[in-house]
């Protein structure tokens, strides 16, 4: 992964408001957008077209939800193929969370992010990432049994387990342990963050895959259209809060990140 005399200085790395950074996402977002929508669009754009072919081929509906995940609603025939699908889905979107993760990464140092180099990190590192999504899925459903606060909060204190995989090789319940302990003290801000960020990506959501109408096809395109855009920021906000985290916790700095990322990324 090479930087370029011509991109941007890296964003300091210092102590930030709820405000500050949801608008340094957006400045990176604005400096690589085309890196990172490419990263989303390479997985996203034919899972979300499958899924809803699956869907009106076999009789089934689709929904789109607020983070751009699509749902197969079965009837009958449906349900295995849904399956199948899902399945597939989850896999792939696993490599998805990985190569943004580094993406963003690379981002934050002033690197332009690297389609081929992102994505080879999320295979290379895709059952670390699988195990803790898993674990961090579980660990949310239990708590959404016991009640939706403790739900939500698990959540909450959870949000920044991959980044901890990525920059700090943290495997399994080590990554999860590291979240906890970040956002422990700052859970109100982490969650203020991800209330702001889930608002803009249902009203991205809702605005473009209400064009489609009944045409599953247009509503797949569009849907598919709305992830691609979202999906970079929501990440780049994650990225930011682990790392503000970690600034007020440990007084990180960009050179320490560097080498944390030269490391991860042998």
């Amino acid at each position: 992964m090479q930087g370029s005399n011509d991109l941007p200085p890296p964003p300091s790395l210092k102590p930030r408001s709820v405000g500050e950074i949801l608008e340094a996402a957006f400045d990176l977002y604005r400096k690589y957008w085309r890196s990172l929508i490419l990263i989303v669009a390479v997985v996203v754009v034919p899972i979300t077209i499958v899924q809803y072919a699956i869907g009106n081929a076999l009789g089934g509906s689709t929904t789109t939800s607020a983070n751009g995940e699509v749902t197969v609603h079965a009837t009958g025939g449906t349900v295995a193929a849904a399956t199948v699908g899902g399945l597939i889905s989850f896999v792939m979107w696993q490599i998805l969370i990985g190569a943004i993760a580094w993406a963003v990464a690379s981002a934050l140092v002033g690197r332009e992010p690297d389609v081929g180099d992102s994505y080879r990190f999320g295979y290379r590192r895709f059952w670390s990432i699988l195990l803790v999504g898993v674990l961090v899925g579980l660990a949310v459903f239990v708590g959404l049994i016991l009640f939706i606060i403790p739900g939500i909060i698990i959540a909450v204190r959870l949000s920044v387990s991959i980044p901890a995989l990525v920059v700090e090789r943290k495997r399994g319940t080590d990554a999860l342990r590291r979240s906890w302990d970040l956002v422990k003290g700052y859970s109100w801000s982490v969650f203020g963050a991800f209330v702001v960020v889930a608002l803009l990506n249902g009203i991205v959501n809702g605005v473009l895959t209400a064009i489609g109408n009944d045409n599953w096809f247009a509503t797949a395109v569009l849907a598919a259209i709305a992830s691609c855009i979202t999906t970079p920021y929501l990440g780049l906000v994650i990225g930011l809060l682990y790392f503000d985290l970690r600034v007020r916790k440990e007084n990180l700095d960009v050179a320490t990140l560097d080498r944390e990322l030269q490391a991860a990324s042998a």
